[in-house]
């Protein structure tokens, strides 16, 4: 039989994720399993001690062996409580260890994410699993474990004392449990699926509020604060109605367990009590006995709560597992790496490029069920493959090392995507992409980025001093290579001019900087990484022609000048071009430098005229674009 068939089998595919924790801290756990045996050991012997106590007292043999009884439990009483103490403790560090663990496991996961999926994945639901979830199963881990464990443990310990002393006593008490475990069993199913659809509610909430606060700017400039609210009351409705029916469903597991208790006890008084008074039964078996029970009663009631801690704790499961499942396509791609000196003409060879981009590419379970999935799936939850577009069709061309190429086409036509591609951001078949004669799908990331660099037209820097943005890709790197960077981006001049210079504290996302100081400060970071290949998505859309003409001279007059693919949009650019390639729909329909293609290409003299006319009503109406 497939173990994975097995109700024992699901739970541990379950729980994959958390299987080498288990293992890591396998020791850390074992030592708090002895803990809490040795913990209810202790209190199981209690009631004993009470009962001979009693029975003593009762045969009238003398306060001596009473004395010394009462000095026992007191001692027991003790050590039972800095057991308990000390059991709870470590129980909970593990919880707290796995819980960092998982946060880092986590994190590193995003960082290995292809950017398809960001596309599409709500940041804030992203967040959500990272904070929300993870405390979820640190819960699970910690005191989830503790109460599980210290209830069966209970249950192990009392129920055999409980049988010795009166077995058709401990029946008649033990009447209402298959009641109890059925009530549970079916109000388990609802609760997870209550967990699991809080935990969704309570993502898409954080998404929304990351949205808001992240496109502020923009909703004050429509002036739809008022809409804006409203749609976040919406969604707090929706998380609160979703909570209501969970508060609902977990407020009926105490009132079971304590009635379940409850009955337990009047049976035992209403069964027991007239067996003392026939003399059936001892009144140190009746004390000791409903001991045992009391003791049986905190585990059940709590059972509740553990009931819930665990559902939830399994929905966290699922809905993380749904991210650290996905792998990279090329993770199974043998590792090869690059050349540190040329060795073919060519630094960059495309052959017959195919990319298909699939649209509502997201983080999804496949099924409305409860069943746990772990598939990035369609918007539809169905688990088919989202809906794929070809937006590279064919693409075959080559780079010679240390030349200037030029991607020109209409918006649409496919530059940024296949800018994106020879950069890996998104994934590539392989066969298809060379760097050096190295198929690009093999090399190891990291070496990758010390070689290669890619800014985007849309340039993230972070809430850190500029120093630290600049030195980002290079953290090793000193001051003078940042300087030297700003430098050739055209940048130093505003960063003299600063509160503090390179010490300058940007705001998140680099909000303190106009568009085009940003651009130049993410070329600058870029520079200092001193890459072989420089990929340029329109990073001069927000800098005036003088800065982008002093900017180009800065980077194709250096004696050790990289080798740069740059999506075009400005005359000048294409002017100094060794080659260009003209895209449109996706496909190269054109190839040649500005001469050859002005007199060749009516697609070309149409794009080059519309360059000009935007030019120059930039230049009419401000040098550069503010923020």
């Amino acid at each position: 039989m497939n173990l994975i068939l097995t109700p024992i089998g699901r739970f541990l595919h379950r729980i994959r994720h958390l299987l080498p924790h288990y293992q890591r801290y396998r020791r850390a756990f074992v030592w708090g399993f002895l803990l809490l045996i040795a913990t209810n050991a202790s209190a199981a012997l209690i009631p004993y001690l009470m009962k001979l106590a009693i029975d003593t007292l009762q045969r009238g043999e003398g306060m001596t062996d009473v004395k010394t009884y009462a000095l026992l439990l007191a001692l027991l009483a003790v050590l039972t409580a800095l057991l308990r103490i000390r059991a709870r403790t470590h129980v909970f560090r593990i919880g707290r260890e796995v819980e960092r663990d998982m946060r880092n496991l986590y994190h590193a996961q995003l960082q290995d994410l292809e950017a398809p999926l960001f596309d599409h994945a709500r940041t804030g639901d992203l967040v959500s699993r990272g904070i929300g979830d993870i405390t979820a199963l640190r819960m699970f881990m910690g005191p989830g474990f503790l109460q599980l464990t210290n209830a069966s443990l209970v249950y192990i310990l009392v129920l055999p004392a409980m049988l010795w002393l009166n077995p058709w006593l401990t029946l008649m008490a033990l009447l209402p449990l298959p009641f109890v475990v059925i009530a549970a069993r079916q109000l388990t199913k609802r609760l997870y699926r209550y967990s699991r659809m809080v935990a969704d509610r309570f993502g898409g909430l954080t998404a929304f509020v990351q949205e808001s606060v992240a496109g502020m700017g923009v909703i004050r400039t429509y002036a739809r604060e008022d809409a804006w609210n409203q749609r976040f009351y919406e969604e707090t409705d929706k998380l609160y109605a979703t909570q209501q029916d969970h508060a609902r469903l977990q407020g009926m597991f105490q009132p079971l367990m304590l009635f379940s208790g409850g009955l337990g006890a009047w049976i035992i008084l209403a069964v027991g009590g007239p067996g003392v008074v026939q003399g059936n039964l001892t009144v140190g078996d009746f004390v000791a006995f409903t001991g045992y029970l009391t003791l049986m009663i905190q585990p059940t009631v709590a059972l509740g709560w553990i009931l819930t801690v665990m559902q939830r704790g399994l929905a966290a499961i699922d809905r993380l597992s749904e991210v650290l499942d996905i792998t990279p396509s090329n993770a199974d791609h043998p590792q090869q790496a690059l050349h540190p000196e040329p060795t073919t003409p060519y630094a960059i060879e495309i052959r017959h490029l195919n990319f298909f981009y699939q649209q509502d590419r997201r983080i999804a379970p496949r099924s409305k069920e409860a069943a746990p999935s772990h598939a990035v799936t369609t918007a539809a939850g169905d688990g088919t493959e989202p809906a794929a577009v070809q937006t590279l069709h064919d693409i075959t061309l080559t780079v010679p090392h240390g030349h200037f190429v030029g991607l020109a086409g209409r918006i649409g036509s496919g530059k940024s995507t296949l800018l994106r591609c020879l950069s890996r951001t998104y994934p590539i078949p392989q066969g298809s992409l060379f760097l050096d004669g190295v198929d690009l799908a093999h090399v190891p990331e990291a070496q990758l980025r010390q070689h290669l660099t890619m800014t985007p037209q849309e340039s993230l820097l972070f809430s850190r001093p500029l120093l630290e943005n600049l030195l980002y890709g290079q953290p090793d790197e000193d001051e003078a290579c940042a300087w030297e960077a700003a430098r050739n981006a055209a940048f130093d001049e505003e960063v003299e001019g600063m509160p503090q210079g390179m010490e300058t504290l940007i705001g998140e996302r680099g909000i303190t900087l106009s568009g085009g100081q940003r651009q130049r400060a993410a070329l600058a970071r870029a520079l200092v990484v001193n890459p072989r290949i420089l990929l340029l998505d329109d990073i001069f859309s927000s800098v005036d022609a003088r800065t982008e003409a002093h900017i180009l001279n800065a980077l194709l007059d250096r004696p050790d000048r990289p080798t740069m693919v740059m999506v075009c949009q400005r005359v000048a650019a294409l002017h100094r071009a060794d080659t260009i390639y003209l895209m449109d729909q996706g496909r190269i329909c054109e190839t040649g430098n500005h001469q050859s293609l002005m007199q060749s290409s009516s697609l070309y003299q149409a794009l080059h005229t519309e360059m000009q006319r935007k030019e120059q009503l930039e230049e009419m109406e401000q040098p550069e674009v503010q923020p």
